[in-house]
């Protein structure tokens, strides 16, 4: 496993606690792989009925997975240090650093993510996995957005369409 910086290393009181732990610090540690590498660790990440709420939005899984394959195609994801990572039974809360990169241009865009996640613990290999998430970014949303919110922002006004009809 490729090392991943916390910052503040998170208190762990139990055996599903230390399986979240180490269910994140692999992800990230693998994380920026692309698009490919990201669906393998989704894979064993999420439950198949998993929701994962991007800026307000419920998605499915499968919606999240074409959401960040869209993503994939224009920039990639670097993620950074874990500022913060707090486990409590199957909920854990995380802060982390994000260089979002234009493929086309190469400028680059750091952000900051917050995630709040609810785990399941299956036996044996399986191990835990996310039954839902939340997620939010410090990039504001008005009319000097960067580029992956607008984009966000697009696919969640498709989603909420596609729910309408």
């Amino acid at each position: 496993m490729a090392y991943v910086n916390i910052k503040r290393e998170p208190k762990v009181d139990n055996e599903l606690e230390v399986k979240i732990r180490d269910r994140l610090l692999n992800g990230f540690a693998n994380w920026n792989g692309g698009y490919d590498a990201w669906l393998e660790w989704c894979n064993t990440l999420y439950e198949p009925d998993a929701h994962y709420n991007v800026y307000g939005e419920r998605l499915t899984l499968q919606e999240y997975k074409d959401m960040m394959g869209l993503l994939f195609k224009k920039y990639t994801m670097e993620l950074g240090d874990f500022e913060n990572m707090f486990i409590q039974d199957n909920w854990c809360a995380i802060r982390y650093g994000v260089t979002i990169v234009d493929l086309k241009t190469g400028k680059r865009y750091p952000q900051q993510t917050m995630e709040f996640v609810e785990f399941k613990d299956n036996p044996g290999d399986i191990g835990a996995r996310v039954v839902e998430g939340w997620a939010l970014s410090d990039s504001p949303l008005d009319a000097d957005q960067g580029p992956l919110d607008k984009l966000l922002q697009k696919f969640a006004m498709k989603m909420i369409a596609k729910k309408n009809k």
